[in-house]
């Protein structure tokens, strides 16, 4: 383990995602150039009155939130379908189809395997994430397609998940 303050601390980090649907089989999300989490709470103040100025004298923890949101470059059905709450299903002339807003709930499980070249690697797990729209699919473009995805993360037996650091001295 590298102590701190280090240079060696520093990482440009880079990774793998997958998503497992809830009664499907784990899937590589594919090429995904931003991912991230936002760890949040909400927090309930007390402040005295017993003074001319009110004084903060007591602070506590009310909620706890994490969210997860990704950036996808391969534009297939199944990323798609994270996007519009939709299970690819195959039509007629034998292409994958989305009926848009078919799901009131796109959920399953996450993993992110690390596997930057600089810096310690970090492996997650959030083996539950209700996924909803976040952005817009750019139809028309001079650019690179991509889609972006955002993630409620749900506690299972009262954990988020996990987030393994891996040192690489």
């Amino acid at each position: 383990m590298v102590a701190s303050p280090s240079i060696d601390n520093l990482g440009i980090l880079k990774g793998i995602l997958k998503f497992t649907p809830s009664g499907g089989t784990l899937r590589d999300l594919g090429e995904a150039p931003e991912v991230e989490i936002t760890p949040a709470i909400e927090k309930l103040d007390y402040r005295s009155s017993r003074s001319g100025v009110r004084t903060k004298t007591k602070s506590v923890v009310l909620e706890k939130t994490l969210t997860l949101r990704a950036v996808l470059s391969e534009l297939n059905a199944q990323n798609l379908g994270l996007l519009l709450m939709s299970e690819a299903t195959t039509n007629s002339a034998g292409n994958l189809e989305l009926d848009i807003f078919s799901e009131s709930e796109v959920k399953g499980a996450i993993k992110f395997e690390g596997t930057n070249d600089i810096g310690n690697k970090i492996n997650m797990t959030l083996p539950s994430v209700s996924f909803g729209p976040s952005g817009s699919l750019n139809l028309i473009s001079d650019e690179w397609g991509q889609i972006e995805i955002t993630g409620e993360v749900l506690t299972v037996n009262g954990s988020f998940g996990t987030l393994e650091v891996i040192d690489e001295e």
